[in-house]
């Protein structure tokens, strides 16, 4: 028999005499590995919506139909704090309008009838003086508004810190008490079979292949728990995110790739934290049975 079917052979015995310490530690580890799926999958969601507001990052003024914008982007490229100037016409601006209002084209029907006005784009030397430069635009005769994003970006990067502080508690949290759960798991099927161990060790085995069963029982049960919180995290991909990339296709982009990675870092996390504490409950205590 190989030492592969006879480590299974043995670990489902043990899972058998002591299923109810072994379905709780489970249970633990698949509470925190989709608490971590979902967290990763959250942060990619949050990486896009930054990666969409640095795209939009900037000044953009808008410019009274009257008034002639090419003149206007003239006088702001002459400004000191001005980098760069982009002009962006009426018509740019409801093509931009198209990716928001898809199926919803009575609402962009609005825009098209109303006066939209021209806009232009402005990069500046220094971004610690927006609020500054955005007065002084504002008393530029023809500017009819100044609008900058960096506000925005920064109460989303406050708001999504907080929430990923918060995550990052309770994940550690669940990630303890299902290292526990499974280290007492171990360490009560160690003490159960305390004479067959004395028996196996009597008539030759090595500690260390002693220890292994244990260890593979450990990781057994880690693998169990976070292979069912993958299967979890993948399911809620499906209906959650996906429905919000659909919805939102300019601002998520959650492919396969990244889902995979997630799932195979839940698998991966789920089965090292319980083989490190079946580990941690077996090293000394084979030494002395």
């Amino acid at each position: 028999m190989s030492l592969f079917k006879y480590y299974l052979r043995d670990a489902r015995e043990g899972i058998t005499r002591n299923l109810g310490a072994v379905l709780a530690a489970a249970a633990l580890v698949f509470i925190a590995m989709i608490m971590l799926g979902s967290m990763l999958l959250l942060r990619a969601g949050v990486a896009d919506v930054m990666k969409y507001m640095e795209s939009q990052i900037g000044v953009k003024v808008y410019v009274d139909p009257a008034v002639d914008v090419q003149a206007v982007a003239k006088i702001m490229e002459s400004k000191s704090f001005v980098k760069s100037v982009e002009v962006e016409t009426s018509a740019q601006l409801l093509a931009s309008l198209n990716s928001f209002f898809e199926g919803k084209e009575h609402l962009l029907q609005t825009f098209i009838d109303s006066d939209l006005p021209h806009a232009i784009r402005l990069e500046l030397a220094d971004y610690n003086l927006v609020e500054q430069t955005a007065k002084d635009l504002r008393l530029i005769p023809g500017i009819a508004e100044v609008i900058y994003p960096q506000k925005l970006a920064t109460q989303f990067m406050y708001w999504s810190n907080q929430l990923n502080r918060f995550g990052m508690v309770i994940l550690l949290f669940f990630v303890v008490i299902a290292f526990l759960t499974v280290f007492l798991a171990v360490r009560l099927a160690l003490f159960q079979r305390f004479k067959e161990i004395r028996v196996k060790l009597l008539l030759g085995a090595k500690p260390t292949h002693v220890s292994g069963q244990f260890m593979f029982e450990g990781l057994l049960i880690g693998f169990i728990g976070s292979t069912a919180a993958a299967i979890a995290v993948y399911i809620l991909s499906k209906y959650v995110f996906d429905a919000l990339e659909r919805q939102f296709p300019f601002l998520f982009d959650f492919t396969p790739a990244m889902l995979n990675g997630v799932m195979v870092w839940v698998v991966l996390s789920g089965s090292i934290i319980a083989l490190l504490a079946s580990y941690l409950s077996i090293r000394r205590t084979i030494k002395y049975v």
